[in-house]
């Protein structure tokens, strides 16, 4: 019924996610021994692993982007050799009926079964594929197989988050989590590295907000409630029901990640939504910055997917904690539409330099990767010889905040075929040190992962 609704009141489909290479593959293949162009440091060895949206069987002309089931894409590296490259589906929700495989089992949070398809998170050794809305965490193996949904034994009682943030000193894992069983509230979780929950404060919003995203500093987390809601208006139109209010009050909230919800600050902004962050930290004066990648309107005009309203920018908000003040200072700092930002894990909730994002316009090409100083000013550049990057992954190798590696995901047009890319960030320009080629099919454009050593 929904389905036929959707063809009387639709204005478009979600043509632009059933194209390549956003479009799912269906085929889960297992290679070894890969192709790689250059060398590959020896010192890696662990799993590159990344998750995202991937419909298992046909999609229909209103499905939401955000809906596909989960699929995690895998290259294992020992010693610097490609041992193999991996895809699996996720088997959760109507994946496994899809899929014709067994029931993982397990906890099935809110009554929310989905198959998470967002990110991966480690407690304790263990994978997790993740996403927000209060579903079910499924664990995963290290050769992407699943094993179970989990609520790391009822200490997730409503779900996790499709974004963690890990503190670099104390390695605490920080998310906001949120469910339609809480209401317009927000859950600010601090687990320990192997999964006890160590803090836990229900925040009140202003709005069902959709709420992507996190960050922390040094004493604070913060959460964003911006101005996309949930709306049971929305499915009449596609199958994820988010929507963007632009009259719904936008702010940030800091709260000490020690804290009470009655610690919380509330700071407005103008209306606006952002996916991510890019980093956060305190200034000496005590102030919080914030640097995110802020969308003008989003899921207003494109109700199938996050990328046809307006372009992200690169912003700063300054959120006064000294004083009575509840407005924040805004601030563009790189006029590009740039999203998926990413910084050194050696920095997370601290002052930073250096930023790293993937160029994303409104048709949307993701043609170049790009470094950015946030000290100068300064943009680099890296278009990967045509090719439509993912999500660059940053691994730490020296003291200096961008001395390491930059791991990823690469779409090549012209051959039809996706690489795995290993770059010196020092050297930003330069062709990557080593390109991990994928055979028999692409990896489609999709969300978020990491890089997990033995």
């Amino acid at each position: 019924m929904l389905d036929f609704v959707r063809k009387i009141v639709s204005s478009g489909t979600n043509q632009r996610y059933q194209k390549i290479p956003f479009s799912p593959v269906q085929t889960e293949i297992t290679i070894e021994n890969l192709e790689v162009d250059g060398h590959i440091p020896p010192e890696f060895s662990g799993l590159y692993v990344r998750n995202g949206p991937n419909t298992a069987g046909p999609t229909g002309p209103h499905q939401h982007y955000f809906s596909g089931d989960g699929m995690v894409h895998g290259v294992h590296i020992e010693a610097g050799q490609a041992k193999w490259y991996r895809n699996r589906f996720v088997h959760s929700g109507d994946a496994v009926k899809k899929l014709g495989v067994s029931d993982p089992g397990g906890p099935v949070t809110n009554d929310l079964d989905v198959s998470p398809n967002t990110n991966v998170v480690q407690f304790a050794d263990r994978l997790y594929a993740t996403i927000e809305a209060g579903a079910s965490m499924v664990e995963i193996t290290r050769e992407l197989d699943t094993v179970a949904r989990s609520d790391l034994h009822g200490t997730l009682k409503h779900g996790f988050t499709g974004h963690h943030k890990i503190d670099p000193v104390d390695h605490d894992i920080h998310a906001v989590t949120y469910s339609s069983k809480i209401g317009a509230n927000a859950l600010y979780q601090r687990l320990s590295p192997s999964g006890q929950m160590l803090n836990q404060i229900t925040i009140p919003l202003s709005g069902m907000t959709q709420i992507h995203d996190m960050s922390i500093t040094k004493n604070y987390a913060i959460i964003l409630d911006l101005s996309v809601v949930f709306s049971a208006w929305a499915l009449l139109k596609t199958t994820l029901p988010i929507k963007w209010d632009g009259n719904k009050p936008a702010r940030v909230g800091v709260v000490p990640k020690g804290g009470r919800a009655d610690d919380i600050r509330w700071f407005d902004v103008a209306p606006c939504y952002a996916y991510h962050t890019m980093n956060a930290y305190e200034t000496e004066g005590g102030d919080v910055v914030l640097d995110v990648s802020r969308y003008e309107r989003a899921s207003e005009k494109d109700m199938y997917g996050p990328l046809g309203d307006t372009e992200a920018t690169i912003e700063r908000w300054v959120l006064p904690m000294s004083g009575n003040a509840s407005k924040a200072r805004e601030e563009r700092i790189f006029d590009l539409p740039l999203d998926f930002p990413k910084i050194s894990s050696t920095v997370e909730g601290r002052v930073y330099r250096y930023g790293y994002a993937v160029e994303a316009t409104l048709e949307p090409s993701f043609d170049r990767a790009v470094k950015l100083d946030f000290k100068t000013g300064g943009v680099q550049y890296q278009s990967f010889e045509g090719g439509m990057s993912s999500e660059l992954t940053f691994i730490p190798r020296g003291a200096d905040e961008d001395d390491g590696w930059l791991m990823g995901f690469v779409f090549q047009p012209k051959e039809q075929r996706s690489r795995l890319v290993i770059m010196d960030a020092q050297q930003f320009e330069d062709d990557p040190v080593a390109s991990i080629w994928i055979p028999e099919q692409y990896v489609p454009i999709g969300t978020h992962g990491g890089w997990f050593p033995h």
